[in-house]
């Protein structure tokens, strides 16, 4: 019935444009797209991800929501031309088509051979398509199948009624080939996405997914390839461009269909810059294109940073179980930073609301963020959205607005900006996260805990120090945070608590120390274990730090001793499939933290044993004596599983 209806209005509209002038249909086109880029979203946000794909670098999120703006009016210009194509005529092609050496078509229509008309989805692809037959050439098309069988059939009365041939389908490549070689001439359009079976080849700087068809069938028959764009000048005027031809007959060898391909691609985006809102935007173009980029928005604070990466590192392994590389998945980080307090606070009040008419001028991010940081924001392409921390979030959301991406937060959401903002949500249990299709309850966060490259580290820091037969204790010491201080008195007991196990069972001692570790407590340790002969390795991460430490420590040690403050260094440890104890810092108020939720919960499910700083030492005693098997934590599988479903 849709269809019946549709044939119906676009037969009756043909019989109206004949009464009002071109220009006039072409106004009402340029009203109708309008309204169209506003009411069909869906098609907006892919156009507009297109664009920030290929001139992010470029230009400014206005520039780029004018040109997608431009290209709904390109194209509702385009279908009211096809309306009013029963007013082509030969006179019509003249006054409103300026060809650009016309001569090419001329002396490929004489040439004796066979003559592929190449072009895209751009201007009024349509209208360039009458050239030929309006200069003595018929010309088969290849068009596509639109889903309505009656306003399919009735375009494709109107194509013919002006000189072109239509190849329908089921008859498409036999019909094309025996064309060429009655040396006819066939008018194609290949600019969009071929699938992961297609020919990648370069535009706007990314590997392309394309149809190397036309150019299969022009080697094989011995056809010329005329690259052909038309551009809308002003109203029904155009200009069209014929280009140089592309002879296989003068190719170099080798692979030469991927270099002709290459060659039109080329021509193509040189026209596409030029006249950005003439392209067809809605469709999907890189769809098959295997590079995709995860952006990690980084609060400057290590654990969080880490906790982003570990599920960008999830994505990059999700995405080589279907067949990509490692180099397929980039990785990139762009620091955060607001202009003041009141300006992080003000966008996210602002993100509560975001939707496509904020993220296309971007003004909230703009305005709250320091010039360099926003600059970096805009210059930037990427599918997938990372972050962790709460003061991230608002740009999370606007981002994947901006980039029409998908977005993973490690956190529980502000309730004021929700979990519908995000396509997946990591969330501790000790948050008391909600049970929602894009929510991933854990035990701890995230890490980047790997056991091959825990062991790598251990081989690496193995070469470095001189260890024992013995036991071997590693120690992690944090720092201060808004909950906990981790003093140098707690420091002093933890010391002691080392020193007396250690003495009766002769075991070494590993230490690294954070960046947040205050200065009190990193000469503590050094002026107690940097002489003991039983200390391998203190390394003061203020002082002189290396990759390999908290790695190499993991690997080696048989009981990995952690500071309680940090959820991220409690879930490296408890990761790396090691017996670990957590000492309780000083808190710096009265009642129940969320840390010590965490821990507790911990504790309750056998991950870690708790213990006051000066009872370190008899729980490191407990420790070497208990012979009952690590208990392995799953979060990192079921984190992998979630991601590989979202992406």
């Amino acid at each position: 019935m849709l269809d019946y209806a549709a044939s119906i209005l676009i037969k009756f509209a043909s019989l109206l444009f004949r009464l009002i002038p071109i220009s006039a249909a072409l106004w009402l086109g340029r009203r109708i797209g309008d309204v169209a880029f506003i009411v069909n979203k869906k098609r907006r946000l892919v156009a507009y991800a297109n664009l920030k794909a290929a001139f992010s670098a470029e230009k400014s999120p206005a520039e780029l929501r004018k040109i997608t703006r431009g290209a709904y009016r390109n194209l509702l210009e385009t279908v009211m031309e096809i309306m009013n194509l029963t007013k082509v005529s030969k006179g019509y092609m003249d006054r409103y088509v300026d060809v650009v050496n016309l001569s090419r078509i001329k002396d490929a229509g004489k040439s004796d051979r066979g003559t592929i008309l190449l072009t895209g989805h751009f201007g009024d692809w349509e209208l360039s398509n009458l050239t030929s037959p309006m200069h003595g050439f018929p010309i088969t098309v290849l068009a596509r199948e639109q889903k309505m069988k009656r306003v399919n059939e009735l375009l494709n009365r109107l194509r013919e009624s002006k000189g072109c041939k239509v190849v329908r389908k089921g008859m498409s490549t036999k019909n094309i080939l025996k064309e060429l070689y009655a040396r006819n001439m066939v008018g194609i359009l290949s600019d969009q996405d071929a699938g992961r079976k297609g020919m990648f080849v370069e535009l706007f700087g990314r590997q392309t997914s394309c149809h190397s068809g036309p150019f299969e069938i022009a080697k094989r028959t011995g056809s010329l390839i005329l690259p052909n764009f038309i551009v809308r000048t002003r109203g029904p005027y155009h200009k069209l461009h014929l280009e140089e031809y592309i002879d296989f007959r003068k190719s170099s060898g080798g692979d030469d269909v991927k270099e002709n391909l290459q060659k039109f691609m080329k021509m193509l985006e040189s026209y596409v810059r030029k006249y950005p809102e003439q392209w067809l935007w809605m469709h999907k173009r890189w769809k098959s294109t295997p590079t995709r980029t995860v952006l990690v928005l980084n609060d400057q604070k290590a654990g969080h940073l880490n906790q982003s990466l570990a599920v960008a590192q999830d994505i990059r392994k999700a995405r080589i179980t279907q067949g990509y590389s490692p180099e397929d998945t980039k990785i990139l980080i762009i620091d955060i930073k607001y202009k003041n307090a009141f300006s992080r606070a003000g966008l996210s009040v602002c993100a509560a609301f975001a939707g496509w008419r904020c993220h296309g001028c971007m003004r909230c991010l703009r305005a709250c963020l320091a010039k360099k940081c926003y600059d970096g924001l805009m210059s930037t392409y990427a599918e997938f959205v990372v972050s962790c921390g709460s003061s991230l979030e608002a740009v999370n959301v606007f981002m994947a607005k901006e980039l029409n991406a998908k977005n993973i937060i490690v956190m529980k959401p502000s309730r004021h900006i929700g979990l519908k903002k995000f396509s997946l949500a990591v969330i501790p249990r000790h948050d008391s996260p909600p049970r929602r299709k894009n929510v991933l309850r854990t035990a701890l966060a995230p890490n980047l805990i790997d056991r091959e490259k825990l062991k790598a580290d251990g081989q690496t820091l193995k070469g470095k120090i001189s260890l024992g037969s013995g036991q071997t204790i590693g120690l992690l010491i944090g720092g201060d945070n808004e909950e906990f201080l981790l003093s140098k008195k707690c420091v002093d007991k933890v010391i002691d608590g080392l020193l007396g196990p250690l003495g009766k069972g002769g075991a070494d001692f590993l230490v690294t120390t954070s960046r947040r570790t205050g200065r009190a407590a990193e000469q503590a340790l050094k002026s107690r274990l940097g002489p003991d002969p039983r200390c391998k390795l203190l390394v003061i991460a203020n002082e002189n730090n290396f990759d390999e430490a908290v790695g190499g420590i993991l690997d080696l040690a048989n009981i990995v001793v952690v500071s309680g403050e940090s959820i991220s260094m409690v879930s490296e440890a408890v990761s790396s499939g090691k017996r670990v104890i957590v000492f309780e810092p000083d808190k710096k108020r009265p009642g129940i933290t969320k840390y010590e939720w965490a821990m507790k919960a911990l504790e309750g499910d056998g991950y870690i044993v708790m213990t006051k700083p000066e009872n370190l030492g008899r729980a490191i005693d407990d420790a070497l004596s208990d012979k009952h098997p690590v208990r392995e934590l799953k979060d990192s599988a079921k984190l992998f599983e979630a991601v590989r479903k979202l992406i």
